[in-house]
């Protein structure tokens, strides 16, 4: 089953980017890297922890549309940064801390920053606030890897998700 990121109603029509589970673990494992030594703001380090635990839970039913994101009046610094941290990833940051090489994942980057940049976010009016700082716990560091914990903790350490090395 593939899992599909798209920047506008997922039912609308058939672009966007679509990923196998391991290629989902990969795209959300390098941005995660790259967005935990980024993150300053509460709406940054929500869209990493977005990351962080995502595809972890109901495998084969990851990806989102880029609207679903709670993006607020102050969408123009969120979105900028939410293209920072896939250049980060592009830049391979972080990399050498995985147990795999991901030669594939640039592409799926690649494209997944093009709907990033060609996307127009409106703020949000769901319940949901990523303007509350998350709570401390979620952003405890992993001493080996240097991840946020999240809900469902460090993505490298999770066996689940992570190739045996």
């Amino acid at each position: 089953m593939a899992n599909r990121f798209t920047a506008a109603d997922p039912a609308a029509d058939d672009t966007g980017l679509r990923l196998s589970n391991g290629g989902t673990d990969v795209l959300f494992d390098v941005l995660t890297l790259a967005g935990c030594d980024l993150a300053e703001t509460a709406w940054e380090q929500h869209l990493v922890l977005h990351f962080a635990d995502g595809h972890r839970i109901g495998r084969g039913t990851s990806g989102f549309d880029l609207s679903e994101l709670p993006w607020t009046s102050e969408w123009q610094a969120e979105k900028a940064f939410f293209l920072r941290m896939i250049d980060t990833a592009l830049g391979r940051h972080g990399w050498d801390r995985l147990r795999y090489d991901p030669p594939l994942v640039a592409a799926s980057l690649a494209t997944y920053r093009a709907m990033v940049a060609q996307f127009t976010p409106i703020p949000s009016a769901r319940p949901e606030d990523w303007r509350t700082a998350p709570r401390p716990e979620l952003l405890a560091r992993c001493p080996a890897h240097g991840l946020f914990q999240g809900e469902l903790g460090c993505r490298q350490c999770d066996p689940g998700i992570q190739p045996i090395g």
